[in-house]
């Protein structure tokens, strides 16, 4: 127990003397002047090139009057830039031209979901087709009496419904005739293909397109038209 107090204070004298040595060798940095640096100064300046470069960028150009682009398309839409902005701090787009322009973009927004047939039922687009194309037309074509039906259609001036009732009429007929293979899950053009090299394709496949134009591109069919597609349809089921 001796020997080990005795080595506790010669570790603790030793490290006293240490750092009292060490103090003394401490300088004091603030004391210490630093020396100028007195290399010489050379200025440069860039070329007169180089500043009229940058003086006739525009995109170094901070201020409103900019010069006009050299190509004419730009110089074109830097002028309707300019027009625009002027228009848009106006008195008239203040008080009167913003509320149309938000009616104009609402009223677009409206438009592409009815178009969209988001908004059918809000609108009321259930029309009598729709009601009868898409309740009857699901059935089997084998099930349907497409004469009262096309009846039906032309006396509600259904047109475009009467086309589709007047194709899928041919359908069932080439299918009865084993000409095609009918089935709810196949497109028109698979009983196009169907057909082969038989005489009746041709005007088969222009009946079809002019069907999926009417259908399918949701155009209005008017009475005149209709009975041009009528007297063709009847013309090719007296074929098959």
């Amino acid at each position: 127990m001796k020997r080990f107090s005795f080595i506790l204070l010669f570790l603790l004298f030793s490290s006293t003397i240490r750092s009292q040595k060490n103090d003394s060798k401490t300088v004091d940095t603030l004391s210490v002047k630093a020396e100028f640096d007195k290399t010489p100064i050379q200025p440069r300046s860039p070329s007169a090139q180089h500043l009229d470069d940058f003086r006739n960028d525009r995109a170094y150009n901070y201020e409103r009057t900019v010069p006009p682009p050299q190509n004419p398309l730009a110089r074109f839409w830097d002028w309707l830039m300019r027009k625009l902005s002027e228009f848009f701090r106006s008195n008239s787009y203040q008080n009167f031209w913003q509320y149309v322009f938000l009616a104009a973009v609402g009223a677009l927004v409206v438009w592409l979901l009815y178009k969209a047939e988001f908004l059918g039922g809000l609108f009321g687009r259930k029309a009598e087709e729709d009601l009868l194309a898409y309740n009857r037309l699901t059935e089997n074509i084998h099930e349907l009496d497409f004469n009262s039906l096309i009846e039906e259609a032309i006396e509600g001036h259904n047109y475009r419904l009467a086309v589709r009732l007047y194709y899928l009429k041919t359908l069932k007929q080439l299918t009865d005739k084993q000409l095609i293979h009918w089935q709810p899950t196949k497109t028109n053009r698979v009983y196009v293909d169907e057909l082969g090299s038989s005489l009746l394709r041709t005007e088969f496949e222009q009946l079809t397109s002019q069907f999926e134009y009417v259908w399918y591109g949701e155009f209005r069919v008017t009475e005149t038209e209709f009975e041009l597609l009528k007297n063709q349809f009847q013309f090719f089921l007296g074929k098959v």
